[in-house]
């Protein structure tokens, strides 16, 4: 039979869900500029996130003159990159363990995202025929078992992040995953770009998510923070990747890294807040947009300067007539947060020192 085969990437969730399928209880899953990297789509009524979340859903869509300038991912392209970094001398174990498992993923991932296109095409004739033959099924069902025995076969050579860590420790970290997932849902999380266009700071909305990267697989899935210029940081037991794209990442021991956290007060608002609505990868000058920032609409989301005293200077009666944002400070990642929900970020952070402590966090 004839088929018309789709020559665009279609993003699958081959790998995604792997043995911990029946663990998840999350949304959507959104690919995130290559497979096996991505998010699950939180429930939440902040109408700035599920803006967020569309734009994020419309970079999938094909596109013809993407497909020919070469924006469209492409897995040959991807594996010669990920054989370049194996290459490269880093000395680092993490990352060599990540690449060379990703490394094996991928064609497996090729041929079942190459199986789901045939499979979409063989669908495709019964919009034009109302019925497939028995003939038509039966290949449509042969396609489908390659990607449930591919499916099978990938849970033996991904990452598994209770293998790496060990399932008691692992249990322990569940308790940063639960407290991050209460952080996550905050309407306002901010985070700081420094020296930006010449600027001595700036205020830029971003939101943290539950996710995936490069198929390793864990039982509560990651924690993953976003930054003002991009950067994803997943968090593992053992480490931190702080990742651009899928091969260009780099691993931070969690050991060393110092969750600092503070109450600071939002009424006194830095002179050069960013709206939501701003778009990074915008070029338009920032000077515009600031100067006609209207402070009153932010509401609750006003945001302090960065030279504000913490709120423990305070005198305490003083302290308790005022209303507060949280800050969360790595300074070792030059990494630096404001939540509007103090609580849920103080939680966290109170979490993940306790972990911390478990590990022998260096000094």
């Amino acid at each position: 039979m004839s088929v018309w085969v789709s020559n665009h990437y279609c993003p699958t969730l081959f790998g995604i869900r792997g043995k911990y399928e029946s663990s998840y209880k999350s949304g959507q899953y959104v690919e995130s500029g290559s497979p096996g990297t991505g998010f699950f789509i939180r429930s939440s009524s902040s109408r700035t996130y599920k803006a967020f979340c569309q734009n994020e859903r419309a970079k999938l869509i094909p596109e013809y003159w993407n497909m020919v300038r070469g924006g469209e991912f492409d897995f040959k392209r991807e594996m010669n990159r990920v054989d370049a970094a194996q290459h490269e001398v880093k000395n680092d174990k993490w990352r060599d363990m990540i690449l060379e498992s990703y490394a094996n993923v991928l064609p497996m991932a090729k041929e079942a995202e190459e199986s789901e296109r045939i499979i979409e095409g063989i669908k495709e004739l019964s919009h034009r025929r109302h019925r497939l033959s028995s003939y038509q099924t039966h290949v449509m069902s042969s396609f489908k078992s390659k990607i449930a025995r591919l499916g099978h076969d990938v849970r033996d050579i991904q990452l598994h992040v209770p293998d790496m860590c060990g399932e008691e420790r692992y249990q322990h970290f569940g308790g940063v995953v639960v407290a991050f997932t209460q952080v996550a849902a905050s309407h306002r999380i901010w985070s700081v770009r420094t020296n930006y266009t010449g600027l001595e700071s700036s205020f830029v909305q971003v939101y943290f998510d539950l996710g995936i990267f490069n198929y390793i697989q864990a039982p509560l899935m990651t924690p993953m923070l976003r930054d003002a210029d991009g950067y994803r940081y997943f968090l593992y037991p053992d480490f931190i990747v702080k990742s651009k794209d899928a091969v260009d990442f780099t691993v931070h021991d969690l050991r060393s890294l110092n969750f600092l956290f503070r109450e600071v007060p939002y009424d006194m608002v830095s002179n050069m807040v960013i709206d939501s609505y701003y778009d990074r990868e915008n070029t338009q000058d920032v000077s515009t947009h600031i100067h006609r920032r209207n402070y009153e609409q932010f509401g609750d989301g006003l945001l302090v300067n960065k030279d504000t005293k913490a709120l423990n200077e305070i005198e305490e009666e003083h302290k308790l007539r005022e209303r507060v944002v949280g800050e969360l400070y790595i300074p070792e990642l030059s990494l630096r947060y404001y939540v509007r929900d103090f609580k849920s970020l103080k939680g966290f952070v109170k979490e993940m020192n306790r972990y911390q402590a478990e590990l022998g966090k260096e000094s």
